[in-house]
């Protein structure tokens, strides 16, 4: 009975031994499997990591010229701003003059001018260079104003300080000023 007893035992540590070794190279095979995808990803993540440094730099690079075009702009608007600014220096408004069909604007401007600054008669046609109204006609009971462009300041700024005061401008309801940029009209209403 001894040996049957003996026979069975080794059958059953046998077959135990063979489970338990089935089931260490199953987990073998696993674990070399899941190390194996582990490399996987961890060259994934590397890889990955190496991609977003990369697209760190070129987003500083890139937000480095954004601001060297911002600081650019900037400039140039500046530049624009003080050219139209001096520009406007050589211009005047004129307020009041009606508008009629077939008004030959230039004309008028320049008897009116010739009205305010009599010693300069004779050359104001020839130091009015251009005359033209603002804007579209919008409101038939309000004139739009005129703007004169004068080739030289000398007369430009002689015609504003005789039109200070002048009584022919008063008697017909005219007045001049000066032509600004708008950001300028902005910073004097302030």
């Amino acid at each position: 009975k001894r040996k049957k007893t003996d026979k069975s035992s080794e059958d059953i540590i046998s077959t135990l031994s063979d489970l338990i070794n089935n089931r260490a190279e199953s987990m073998e095979k696993l674990i070399n499997n899941n190390a194996m995808k582990i490399e996987g990803l961890k060259k994934t993540v590397d890889f990955v990591c190496s991609e977003v440094q990369d697209l760190k730099k070129k987003m500083s690079d890139a937000e480095k010229c954004i601001d060297e075009e911002k600081r650019r702009r900037s400039m140039l608007e500046n530049r624009i701003r003080e050219l139209e600014g001096y520009h406007r220096h050589w211009n005047l408004k004129l307020h009041g003059i009606s508008e009629k069909d077939g008004q030959d604007v230039r004309t008028a401007v320049i008897r009116i001018c010739q009205e305010v600054l009599p010693e300069e008669k004779i050359k104001l046609p020839d130091v009015i260079y251009t005359v033209h109204r603002l804007g579209s006609k919008v409101n038939a009971d309000k004139p739009r104003p005129v703007i004169l462009q004068f080739t030289n300041r000398v007369h430009r700024d002689a015609i504003w300080k005789a039109a200070r005061n002048n009584s022919y401008l008063r008697e017909n309801k005219l007045h001049f000023a000066e032509d600004f940029c708008e950001e300028d009209r902005e910073r004097r209403k302030k």
